[in-house]
């Protein structure tokens, strides 16, 4: 089943390094949405074949077709310098941390 929209949602931050890592992510949005490749197939009009290849990260999956299928899981991306990359991830696990121990805010 799909998750409730009116739900808050979060997915932290992650850095990507390869096309298996965004298959990965993009495969781990897609289950915790409890999507199926069939239901992302109906929204993006992308086959199930080339949404499992991207999934499985092959190499071969056109950037505009990578962008079609991240957009019908509602994923944007963000590219940013590896600098800010590192301050985002760090301050996100910080904040996590905070969470944890109850030291938030």
């Amino acid at each position: 089943m799909p998750v409730d929209a009116s739900a808050p949602q979060f997915l932290p931050p992650a850095r990507v390094r390869s096309p298996e890592g965004l298959g990965r992510l993009a495969r781990r949005e897609r289950k915790r949405q409890g999507l199926t490749l069939d239901s992302v197939y109906s929204v993006s009009g992308l086959t199930t074949r080339f949404l499992s290849e991207f999934e499985r990260g092959k190499p071969n999956a056109s950037l505009g077709r990578v962008m079609q299928a991240l957009q019908a899981l509602g994923l944007e991306m963000v590219i940013l310098t590896r600098d800010d990359a590192e301050r985002l991830l760090a301050r996100q696990h910080r904040s996590t941390l905070a969470a944890r121990t109850g030291d938030a805010p």
